[in-house]
């Protein structure tokens, strides 16, 4: 564990909630996990709710850290949105520290955060406008509204979370969604005058 204490709580409170999920995981299993007393967990967050908020904050600034660097990676705006799809659909897709999670849990532990999640699609929605706004600017794409589109693209990327949850989606699906996405992307294109 860390020698940071508020580090090792955060990492252990992470594994016993994607194990138990929230309603099972208990205090007392993660100051154990993290090898601290229970009275040390309470010290650096008033309950097991701020601890669960927390350690889903990390968690998605993590990934949105990580979906920024892909996205800068890519050359085009158009290898960007590619990137930004594919980035997504690999996160909604991993279990947290390579564990299997039931279903069950992933649906508790999504409920307890749903009320972080408009400022978190928000965020994606921002950086996907960003990629729209910037393929606009460089006569690569004709999007009338990128903040709307992009807003509304986050919305309907969260609805595959379900189906790519971390049992896996079988590859017909995959490939199903690619070629949906494809489709999203060659409508973004600006189209050469007939």
């Amino acid at each position: 564990m860390s020698s940071d204490p508020r580090t090792a709580i955060m990492g252990a409170a992470g594994e016993v909630f994607a194990r138990f999920g929230f309603k099972k995981a208990s205090v007392e299993d993660i100051a154990r996990r993290a090898g601290v007393g229970k009275g040390s967990i309470y010290l650096h967050f008033e309950s097991k709710e701020a601890l669960f908020e927390a350690c889903v904050e990390r968690a998605y600034g993590e990934g949105l850290a990580e979906l920024n660097a892909r996205v800068r990676r890519a050359k085009t705006p158009e290898a960007q949105v590619r990137a930004y799809i594919q980035c997504k659909l690999e996160q909604q897709s991993r279990a947290p520290e390579g564990q299997r999670i039931e279903l069950s849990t992933i649906f508790e532990l999504g409920l307890q955060a749903a009320h972080l999640v408009p400022r978190m699609m928000e965020s994606d929605a921002a950086v996907l406008a960003g990629i729209l706004e910037e393929g606009v600017e460089q006569g690569v794409f004709t999007v009338a509204e990128p903040r709307s589109a992009a807003r509304g693209f986050v919305a309907l990327l969260m609805q595959f979370a379900v189906k790519l949850m971390p049992e896996g989606a079988d590859v017909a699906l995959m490939q199903s969604v690619e070629r949906c996405f494809d489709i999203f992307i060659r409508g973004l294109l600006k189209q050469p005058p007939n």
